[in-house]
């Protein structure tokens, strides 16, 4: 082959490459924007806004270690609303945005997985009901999984070029790890461990100074984020202190204890294609030997057991483990259909089973992307799905149209005063962020008497008598176990049935 003829093969090969890249890419963000405010703030968003609506209004952001995770999501939220406006859509934009980039990356680990491979890897990681629906929602794990897998796949490409540039990026995704979420040191070890699985002699070690850029980059990016760009120097401790407690909490489960074998369960119900692709790939792995392949396994098995040995899971926690098991998937997909279509079979032979192979994947996507669907678009707050984890109930919403219309029928808007008497009402600090009179007293008071009164349903006897009949009473569910009692003040208490305020 002439050298023109190499350089318009591999100009083609790009040129399908990025369209298939594209495709795939432009597939998972359809799934991740559509619609991103159906489904009500989690009660964990609901926290995490009050801490971005400040940094966004006041310019203020306090990094706590004991509670509310690293300072990257606050950050990435805040710019998130300056640029598009404050609204669910904006605030769930970054999340969106980061589950959609896990696709390409997978795309990106071609001379990994094979370009089969790799496409498998990808389409499963955009259909995985549990990656699409936490995608959707504001809360750190998706932007961990996706700085865990930028990270690996920049640093393996400066480990074998030996080039700058990607130890810089794998660099700043570790840092971001770190200024993320206190679980970054079990990423870290479960990578390393892969790692030095698959490292074999002659493979070369990388250049000193590319491993001095790499801690590097992420000690600056991670410190940067703590300290507020290094003008509160105290910060840069908050990073040991949060590990410290979190240990701690992790060990206790502090009311979220589950059995080891808990994520097994989460998987082998919401992910049986992902399960079933990993398990192909395990077999690929014990008889071939690949590098790759041997590191994926390690790196996903790793995380799975360390997460599996913790009393503390939320399922949430299971994308650290989707990730890697969705590689794995397309080592084990692409190995057994180049073995399944092998050369001695003959072209017809070969052809048959191609379209057989790409029937089967197809049924396997669509039985994935179906229950993707369902749980992210019909059924997202139904807590019989594993995934579905104290989820906001839509009835929520509900409530807070009816506090709006109250709002709009009086003379007040905007200005009513609220007093809210239960200790649980997040996410309804979102919902009613514009209202410029809410009070949030956590647990009935002496003299409530504010036009629009929230209590919960265990207290909700107690408040009426205090507030008399003057008002009407409605209730609503917040979230599984959590019942609350709207209280509408009348403008004529002579007529408790008149509608408004």
């Amino acid at each position: 082959m002439s050298a023109v003829s190499r350089w318009w093969t591999a100009l083609r090969d790009d040129g399908r490459d990025r369209i298939v890249g594209g495709s795939l890419t432009v597939a998972a963000a359809a799934l991740r924007l559509r619609a991103l405010d159906l489904r009500p703030l989690h009660h964990d968003e609901g926290s995490n806004a009050i801490f971005v609506l400040r940094l966004l209004r006041e310019g203020v952001y306090q990094y706590d270690p004991s509670n509310y995770h690293g300072p990257v999501l606050y950050y990435l939220s805040a710019w998130a609303l300056a640029l598009c406006g404050v609204s669910t859509f904006a605030l769930r934009l970054v999340p969106a945005v980061l589950g959609t980039l896990l696709v390409p990356l997978a795309w990106g680990m071609r001379r990994e997985l094979g370009r089969l491979g790799a496409a498998a890897a990808a389409i499963l990681i955009a259909v995985s009901p549990s990656m699409l629906y936490y995608s959707r929602d504001n809360i750190h794990e998706i932007y961990f999984v996706t700085l865990t897998l930028a990270m690996v796949c920049a640093g393996h490409r400066g480990w074998r070029s030996g080039a700058i540039a990607p130890m810089v990026v794998a660099g700043a995704a570790a840092g971001g790890l770190i200024a993320t979420k206190e679980t970054a040191p079990i990423a870290f070890g479960a990578v390393i461990l892969g790692a030095a699985a698959a490292w074999r002699p002659p493979c070369h070690a990388p250049k000193p100074a590319a491993v001095f850029i790499f801690l590097a980059t992420a000690l600056l990016v991670a410190g940067a984020f703590y300290s507020r760009g290094f003008r509160e120097p105290a910060g840069l401790l908050g990073p040991i202190e949060s590990l410290r407690l979190w240990t701690t909490r992790a060990a206790a489960g502090e009311g979220h204890q589950k059995p080891w074998w808990y994520f097994l369960r989460v998987l082998t119900v919401e992910e049986p294609v992902i399960v079933t692709g990993a398990l192909l790939g395990v077999r690929e792995v014990w008889l071939h030997r690949t590098r790759g392949g041997l590191f994926i396994l390690v790196w996903s098995g790793a995380t799975l057991a360390v997460y599996s040995a913790i009393p503390y899971k939320t399922p949430w926690l299971v994308l650290n483990v989707i990730v890697p098991l969705a590689l794995l998937a397309g080592v084990g997909i692409d190995g057994a259909i180049r073995a399944w279509v092998a050369p001695t079979a003959g072209v017809d032979a070969n052809a048959r089973r191609r379209r057989l192979a790409a029937a089967g994947l197809s049924v396997a996507v669509a039985i994935s992307l179906r229950q993707a669907i369902l749980v992210s678009f019909v059924r997202y707050d139904d807590d019989r799905i594993p995934i579905v984890y104290v989820q906001t109930r839509r009835d929520a919403l509900r409530l807070v149209r009816r506090i709006e219309a109250a709002a709009r029928s009086g003379p007040a808007g905007l200005d009513v005063p609220i007093e809210i008497l239960s200790p649980d009402y997040l996410p309804l600090n979102w919902y009613l962020r514009d209202f410029t009179h809410v009070a949030y007293h956590g647990h009935p008071i002496d003299s409530p008497g504010a036009p629009i009164v929230i209590a919960r349903i265990d207290s909700a006897d107690e408040v009426s008598a205090s507030l008399g009949p003057a008002y009407s009473r409605e209730e609503y569910d917040l979230r599984p176990g959590v019942r609350l009692c709207l209280f509408l003040r009348h403008p004529d208490p002579e007529a408790p049935n008149a509608p408004g305020l």
